[in-house]
């Protein structure tokens, strides 16, 4: 069973191995939804329980010490990591292995920790608290006016960040010396304690190995498709993978889908790649529609299956068709259905990051009034791509027949 590692919307493969609470990110930037309280409600609903962000985790504009706790349990982004504008002295990433990268702020940093304290007072972010941060697969890191930050400017980048073209700027943050890291750190360390110094993983690494590794002898390397590091030497052995998740081991590709067979001169399916209907696979690991995030709908069902693939939506040369239970594209004979939704009748619909309107297939655009935050009105009715959609805008229907 082979899984994509960390692609969202396309081209995730749907063989199941694990089963890990997903959740949705968001692409606010730093703009904030509402007021302080919403805004901390919205990221609570969002990522309490989660263990992998399909997309952007934005932590943006919090001035008091909410009770970030919940973030502990994530393990994985594939977007990109915003800590920016915000009041509060820690942030609870400690189980946070893996950036991918996959989107990245400014379209350079797949972490970017800006202006984190007021203009007046002494509070302020204090700590990353990154402590198993040991993979920046693409993007580089921005951490800049930081006042109070002593601790995460002066981690080894080097050493996390995979591109050793990707960007580094750090500046004006807290000074360093006033808070030396614990003598068996090595100078590297995400706060003062011993138990707060830095994984080295790929600069520590012997000449011989090609990727990370898990120590320092050519013994040590980890397998070339590992990420993040690895616990040994064996493609079995990766905290987390690069490309795909082959049945616990990390490859660069699957089997395919179909081979050939010399005795009959036929394509049959190859018996290591059996789809299932129920399980689907999700970042550098996978999960079933019972692993759901608990505040949403399960991400499987606005995925339809092309080939061995989940994607968002058909191809223009296929059709959306229900076989056994699975969604699934199969090629139109003739011209393919454009589709259209009649006798709209729904309450205010909150769009959450693509989830709710990926499922309308063959879209270019939405008939429907949008209630945008910071707006003094209502935006007319009007041809609107999805893409300019953002999370928090309301739809709402503007008549009762609303062609898509």
């Amino acid at each position: 069973m082979c899984v994509k590692a960390g692609r969202a919307y396309s081209g995730l493969s749907v063989w199941s191995l694990h089963v890990l609470p997903v959740c949705p990110g968001t692409q606010n930037g730093l703009s904030s939804t509402g007021s302080q309280e919403n805004q901390y409600n919205l990221i609570k609903d969002r990522y309490d329980g989660c263990e992998i962000v399909m997309g952007n985790l934005e932590i943006t504009q919090i001035e008091s010490n909410w009770d970030f706790s919940f973030l502990k349990t994530i393990r994985e982004v594939t977007g990109y990591v915003l800590i920016a504008m915000n009041h509060f002295q820690e942030i609870p990433l400690g189980r946070l292995r893996v950036i991918r990268g996959n989107s990245l702020f400014e379209r350079r940093f797949a972490l970017s920790v800006l202006f984190n304290y007021p203009k007046d007072g002494s509070n302020g972010l204090r700590q990353l608290g990154l402590t198993n941060l040991t993979e920046i697969l693409e993007g580089g890191v921005q951490i800049i006016n930081n006042k109070y930050l002593s601790y995460g400017p002066w981690i080894f980048w080097q050493d996390i960040i995979r591109d050793g073209g990707a960007p580094i700027d750090i500046q004006h943050n807290g000074e360093r010396g006033r808070r030396p890291c614990h003598k068996s750190c090595g100078g590297y360390c995400w706060g003062p304690n011993e138990n707060q110094c830095q994984i080295l993983t790929k600069t520590v690494c012997a000449p011989q190995c090609n990727g990370r590794c898990f120590g320092t002898s050519p013994r040590g390397c980890c397998h070339i498709e590992c990420a993040a590091g690895c616990r040994g030497p064996l493609d079995v052995d990766c905290f987390a993978c690069r490309h795909f998740n082959d049945s616990g081991a990390c490859v660069p590709q699957c089997p395919q889908t179909l081979i050939y067979n010399k005795q009959t001169f036929q394509m049959e399916t190859n018996p290591n790649c059996s789809l299932s209907a129920s399980a689907f696979s999700f970042g550098s690991l996978d999960f079933n529609k019972e692993a759901a995030h608990p505040h949403f709908d399960s991400p499987v069902s606005h995925f339809v299956v092309d080939g061995s693939s989940c994607v968002s939506a058909c191809p223009l040369d296929k059709m959306e068709v229900e076989r056994e239970g699975q969604r699934q594209c199969e090629p139109c004979s003739g011209l393919c259905p454009k589709g259209s939704v009649q006798d709209v009748h729904l309450e205010p619909l909150l769009y959450q990051s693509g989830f709710v309107l990926i499922k309308l297939n063959f879209c270019l655009c939405i008939l429907w009034s949008v209630v945008r935050y910071g707006a003094s009105s209502l935006l007319p009715p009007t041809c609107l791509p999805v893409s300019e959609l953002t999370p928090g805008d309301q739809l709402l229907p503007h008549r009762p027949h609303a062609s898509l």
